[in-house]
């Protein structure tokens, strides 16, 4: 209860590290504490859940995993690990192809970004973008 307090905390708040570790912590304590807990498919999927937003998708796919081992009928964590793993083998192809786009869609990514998408940004005193080949490291 305490872990799902943190990551209620964690989306509701601006997604701090600090409630993300807090909610970890719980579940493993939960888990050294509670034998039951362990085996608590819930407790499982709700870490994998936090796992994925923190992009620690390795242990995000191990929590689904048991979880779908613990309650083999339930389909919520069968639904979100092949989701998970559509994402990842989309993601590997885009990095494969290092983001190669075409034409149209390319010329559309490259130009200025208009300041009113950069929010507080492009107001008046803020940061005004600059060309990628006048970026320097430090600057």
């Amino acid at each position: 209860v305490l872990g799902n307090a943190h990551v209620s905390l964690f989306f509701a708040g601006g997604q701090s590290p600090q409630s993300a570790r807090r909610a970890l912590a719980a579940y493993g304590q939960a888990e050294r504490v509670d034998p039951q807990a362990a085996n608590n498919p819930d407790l499982h999927l709700n870490r994998a859940t936090l796992l994925q937003y923190l992009e620690r998708f390795q242990a995000a796919l191990e929590g689904l995993s048991r979880a779908m081992v613990l309650d083999p009928t339930w389909e919520e964590p069968r639904k979100r690990h092949g989701n998970l793993m559509e994402f990842l083998s989309r993601l590997c192809g885009l990095l494969e192809n290092r983001g190669k786009l075409r034409g149209k869609r390319r010329r559309g990514l490259v130009g200025p970004v208009p300041l009113p998408l950069l929010g507080p940004l492009g107001g008046p005193g803020g940061p005004r973008p600059s060309p990628l080949p006048t970026l320097r490291a430090g600057n």
